[in-house]
């Protein structure tokens, strides 16, 4: 049987375009279809409502993520968007903590689990939001997948998210 770290690990890292040179750490299509062809491979659920969200949160497929801890915050994030898959939590616990020490600063996480509706709102206003349907969709309706804000970040800890996430791809 699979286990569920390594799925994160690639819908998370795999997938971003990063590349040394360029510093980015941009998803683009090729890489939502990578995480769609992983996400389906492993089974994960797609988030359609608000209620299907619940029923996953209350069955323990979903966990909650707490608004801020000394290692990491939520920026603007719902109450009833504060949920992910629990292996992306123990990730983003474990990254966080890392992160808070080596630069004792705690982490800004901009999106956990969406859902078709507010993935759809998204796409409207955000010309970076990947769609709600099709090969392309986000991955962050599997609710294996955040968004760590670069904003406020140096380049030295800009550098370090990178090569961090690409010593965990390799």
């Amino acid at each position: 049987m699979r286990t569920l770290v390594p799925v994160l690990v690639l819908l998370l890292v795999v997938p971003l375009g990063m590349s040394a040179a360029s510093g980015d750490l941009v998803a683009d299509e090729s890489s939502q279809l990578l995480q769609n062809t992983r996400a389906d491979a492993d089974h994960l659920t797609r988030m359609t409502s608000t209620a299907m969200l619940r029923r996953f949160a209350r069955s323990g497929y979903l966990v909650p993520v707490p608004a801020k801890t000394k290692t990491f915050y939520l920026h603007a994030i719902s109450a009833q968007y504060r949920y992910c898959r629990p292996w992306t939590r123990l990730f983003l616990e474990r990254l966080s903590r890392q992160y808070y020490t080596r630069f004792g600063q705690p982490l800004r996480v901009t999106s956990l689990v969406r859902t078709v509706g507010r993935q759809v709102m998204l796409a409207r206003f955000n010309e970076n939001a990947a769609e709600a349907t099709g090969s392309a969709r986000s991955s962050h309706l599997t609710g294996a997948t955040i968004d760590i804000s670069k904003r406020w970040m140096s380049q030295e800890e800009q550098d370090w998210l990178r090569d961090t996430l690409l010593s965990l791809r390799d």
